[in-house]
Parts: structure tokens; sequence; C-alpha cells
């Protein structure tokens, strides 16, 4: 059974409201989009993952996307399968092209369309997570469980190869069920109680710290250079205008209550929850108080302060 849901990845979002908002012309806009292709395509590579994931059986309790704290560094787990005699890790990958895993120097190289490529080693990695992952149940005084792990390559395009014979951890993604079944059947150990099972699987959920991303810091983009406004809802294009309590598209001539949610949430995104009067007339482009403030009791969940030291709290 899933125990937490793959959802889409918040980071994936800020990076496209980044992209949204940056004049295509602005020295940052290619490190984004590359920033942006990566993690999409990473996102892709755990997406897969839920064909085979779904031919396994109730009794496995199967986690989307963790972050963990090991006593001294966080770390990231695509998918976790628990079960009462083992625990399981599967880094997922969608790296297409003529893969070589070296092991002598640890490290993946690719041979494809646009010239060799070298990548950080998937398998020492995953390989480092498992003894974070060992060092976490021992914080945590749960029994020592045996923990393996998988890289999972999901595009269709790819060959793999290696230095190492016995490297057996790599696999193509439409292969995990079996080897989730030849895990079980080479398996030799004690079972953990059902009450067991059930208190690590509710530890792990409640362990899970999302990371906060900042994007803007990280790729050194300005809000000076973020374009403001509302996105048309009809054609796309900025920016629409407040007129007789809707938003009006100049350019199409589409009108909508609502199209104020969309950049809202990109700023958000963008800036974190809390906003003043005077920052989201300054954002969607309105001149009025009254109507900022109207727009944000509807949106915004909660706010502290009096009169023009109020800060609002939105809901995305």
């Amino acid at each position: 059974m899933i125990i937490k849901q793959r959802t889409f990845p918040r980071d994936i979002e800020q990076l496209q409201a980044i992209e949204r908002r940056l004049p295509e012309s602005h020295p940052q806009m290619p490190k984004v989009k590359e920033h942006l292709k990566t993690r999409l395509s990473g996102h892709k590579g755990e997406l897969a993952l839920n064909f085979p994931l779904s031919y396994l059986s109730e009794h496995y309790h199967i986690f989307h996307h963790l972050r963990l704290y090991d006593g001294t560094h966080y770390f990231q787990i695509d998918c976790l399968i628990l079960t009462d005699q083992w625990i399981l890790i599967v880094e997922a990958k969608n790296i297409g092209g003529e893969l070589f895993y070296n092991q002598r120097f640890n490290f993946l190289s690719r041979t494809w369309d646009d010239g060799p490529q070298t990548f950080s080693d998937p398998v020492l990695q995953v390989r480092r997570h498992r003894r974070q992952l060992q060092q976490w149940l021992h914080l945590k005084d749960f029994p020592d469980i045996p923990i393996y792990c998988l890289v999972a390559n999901s595009h269709p395009g790819t060959s793999i190869n290696t230095d190492d014979p016995s490297l057996d951890i790599v696999i193509r993604t439409e292969a995990l069920p079996e080897k989730v079944e030849e895990i079980d059947r080479n398996h030799t150990g004690e079972r953990l109680t059902q009450t067991l099972t059930n208190f690590i699987s509710k530890e792990i959920l409640e362990s899970d710290l999302p990371t906060d991303y900042d994007y803007m810091k990280e790729l050194s983009v300005n809000n000076s250079d973020i374009k403001k406004g509302v996105f048309c809802t009809g054609c796309q294009r900025l920016a629409m205008v407040w007129e007789y309590g809707r938003w009006k598209c100049n350019k199409c001539s589409h009108r909508d209550k609502l199209a104020h949610h969309p950049a809202l949430r990109d700023f958000c995104l963008l800036n974190g929850p809390k906003i003043t009067n005077k920052r989201v007339r300054g954002f969607l482009l309105i001149k009025s108080p009254t109507i900022a403030q109207g727009i944000l009791k509807k949106t915004c969940v909660r706010y502290e302060g009096t009169k023009k030291s109020r800060v609002y709290f939105l809901r995305y």
C-alpha cells in the first residue's frame, strides 16, 4: 500500500514560476531552463515507478520522495519500500544513451546525441543513502533491518554496461517487481511484528521533512528582475487590468474574476507566503489599496498586525 503519495515537486513549480516571469533575455535564463530540464527529467523517472509498483501486493509499505535526517545530514530517497523483513531504497533515474557505470572510479559516463557526458555515480549515492537510513534507524532505536538498494533507469533509449560484473543493483525500471520478488525469495531472517512494522512506517512518515527551495537566491535572480502582473487566462499574455470587479485583457478582451490566483501563487512560490497590501499592489499592478485588501481577504488564510503594518499569509 502507498503510505506517502507522490506529489508534483514544489521546487519544479518554483523553477516554472521563475521561467514564466523572467525576461527571455535575462543572463540567468539558460541556467533556469537547464535546472528545470534536469528536474523534470528526474521527476519523469520517479513517475515511471508508478506502474511497476502497482504489481506489488498490499503488504508492502511504499513511500515516495522522502527527506530524512540521520543526525548529521539530510538525505533524500526517491522511493522506499518497507516490509516486515527488509527495506528497499530505489533511486529513480531517467537517463538515455549508452551508460557505463565505472565502479573503479565511481562515476557514470554517457554517450548520447549531444556527445559524451559524465555524471556523479548513482550507485555510490544510493549506497550512501543506505548507510544514512541505517543510522536513522539507530537514532530511532529500531532494530537492525536489512536494507537493499537499487538504481532504476526508466529511459527507453538506454543501454547499460559496467566494469564490475558483480554489480546487480542497476536495473531497468520495468524489472522492479521481479527484483522485489528476487529479494523476497532470497532473503532469510526474522520477521518484525505487524505492530513494529506499522510503528516504523508511522515514524518514517512523521520524520519526513520537505525542503524549502530558494532558486531565486541560488540562481542570483532579484525580485526586480521578475515580470509583474496578471497573465491572461485566455491568451497567456501580460498583463490583465482590474476593471469593474474583474480582470480584463486588452489584447484579446478575455475577462476573468479569478485570474489573480495564478499570479499570487507565483508570488508565493518566489517569495514565500507573507504579503502586504503594498506588495500585492506592486505584483498585480493595481493602484487601489481597497481592491487589494478585498483580494487579500478572500485569498489569504490569516493575517497579523493592523492597518499599514498588517501582513497576510497566502494559502498556496
